[in-house]
């Protein structure tokens, strides 16, 4: 395997043999074995390991774990501590993406200062079959479904030759030790549910689903690159820019086609997703001042443009779920389950997941920040509470009360997302049809 791994980085042109590669170290088997290929291809390396204290003891082991790996074989090694869940709440989203953010902004301090070239994550082929699937099922554009590329700027990913049997088959052929994330059998994240149930049964469909999988990636990869050429000519001909932000000539927008997918990927980049493309669309021949938003941006349908600016506007952020809808995705994941209840009913106990009796909502549900003076009635609790009050018992910090998210219906708060029920809208022995919400990271 050595002997493919200095192949694969000669092949994609990874790295130059001299430069010394950053690499990041979780201590599972993939990015031991990357550790293990790198040291016996003769690279000069550093380690670089991230505690994100999502796991309690079992984050602690795996830091020790790593450390004494590096320290027993003379490697440099920096560890980082991070508190994921507060500096998720204060951005206003997932702990996957706060994790993704706090580590590559680390990694680039360390190439900085301590003179190396690129950073290796130990990225392999069934990850980016999973990524493709997940990027699938939320209606992803080309670039989505791309797949994970084996150079990104200052990124490598040399693992990209193998797949995970042949590393766990590598790693107890050549008695690399490693650590086992128990979190990886946790099937409320997608990833976890496309590798444990999904990809088995695609598998029993057509037996080469995965290498033909990759086949596809790639031809996507490639075809990818011929439109994104053109998109930069349709971006000259449609695009300005000025202090106040991004402008789109209504006009000429409209004489091109496909429009929706030229409309998406001249906003993508504001944080705007494909579910919004069909309704600012709607809003090109209809009066001005429709607006939309995506997280950090508000795009607003003026008479000759449609005109992009940062958005900071807390209150505007309202966002409304009719009684039949059955996911969003914006600006986060929920999804929504009708149930009768019956004697098989077990009662959630999951903070990101919650069961409502459907009979005492009132539609449309809003989701939306929370506002000074409101109540409400904490599950368990007989009498109301501000929700300034239940952010101060629970430690909430400034960003993290801006960011909070309130499911409401009417004027009555539902649920602190992935914090707090109200009792008012629990079931009981009178529930009959019960509502699901899922709350996805």
């Amino acid at each position: 395997m050595v002997e493919q791994f200095i192949n694969y980085i000669h092949h994609e042109n990874l790295f130059h043999s001299s430069q010394r590669i950053l690499l990041a170290v979780s201590g599972g088997a993939d990015s031991m074995l990357m550790l293990h290929l790198f040291t016996n291809a003769g690279f000069s390396v550093a380690v670089a390991h991230c505690n994100f204290g999502l796991r309690g003891s079992e984050s602690d082991g795996d830091e020790q774990f790593v450390s004494d790996y590096c320290d027993q074989h003379n490697l440099a090694c920096h560890i980082k501590h991070f508190n994921t869940e507060e500096f998720a709440m204060q951005q206003g989203i997932s702990i996957e993406m706060a994790a993704r953010d706090l580590r590559y902004d680390w990694f680039n301090e360390i190439l900085e200062k301590h003179g190396c070239e690129y950073i290796a994550t130990a990225h392999h082929q069934d990850d980016v079959i999973e990524t493709f699937l997940i990027n699938l099922s939320r209606g992803s554009g080309i670039k989505g479904l791309s797949g994970i590329q084996p150079k990104s700027g200052l990124i490598i990913r040399p693992m990209l030759f193998t797949n995970r049997i042949e590393i766990f088959n590598y790693c107890t052929r050549m008695k690399i030790k490693y650590r086992t994330d128990s979190s990886n059998l946790d099937t409320i994240y997608k990833r976890n549910l496309i590798r444990q149930q999904i990809l088995p049964l695609l598998e029993q469909i057509n037996p080469a689903f995965r290498r033909n999988a990759l086949k596809t990636i790639g031809n996507l990869h490639e075809t990818g690159q011929l439109f994104h050429q053109r998109m930069s000519e349709i971006k000259a001909f449609v695009y300005s820019e000025d202090k106040q932000g991004a402008m789109i000539h209504i006009d000429k927008l409209l004489t091109l086609s496909p429009l929706r997918t030229i409309l998406f990927e001249l906003v993508r980049e504001f944080g705007f997703q494909p579910e919004q493309i069909g309704d600012i669309l709607d809003s090109l021949n209809k009066e001005s001042g429709r607006k939309f938003f995506s997280v950090t941006y508000r795009l607003v349908k003026d008479r000759e443009y449609l005109l992009i600016s940062p958005f900071t506007e807390k209150m505007e952020k309202v966002f409304y779920i009719e009684e039949d809808c059955t996911a969003v995705s914006f600006p986060v994941h929920l999804s929504f389950d009708k149930l009768d209840r019956n004697s098989n009913f077990k009662f959630s106990t999951h903070p990101y997941i919650v069961d409502l009796d459907l009979d005492l909502l009132v539609f449309p549900l809003m989701l939306r920040h929370w506002q000074e003076g409101e109540y409400f009635q904490p599950l368990g609790m007989v009498g109301l509470k501000k929700l300034s009050d239940f952010f101060i018992d629970e430690k909430y910090s400034i960003p993290e009360k801006e960011n909070a998210w309130i499911l409401a219906s009417g004027n009555q708060v539902v649920w602190i997302l992935g914090k707090r029920l109200d009792d008012r809208f629990k079931i009981t022995p009178k529930t009959k049809r019960i509502l699901r919400i899922k709350l996805a990271l």
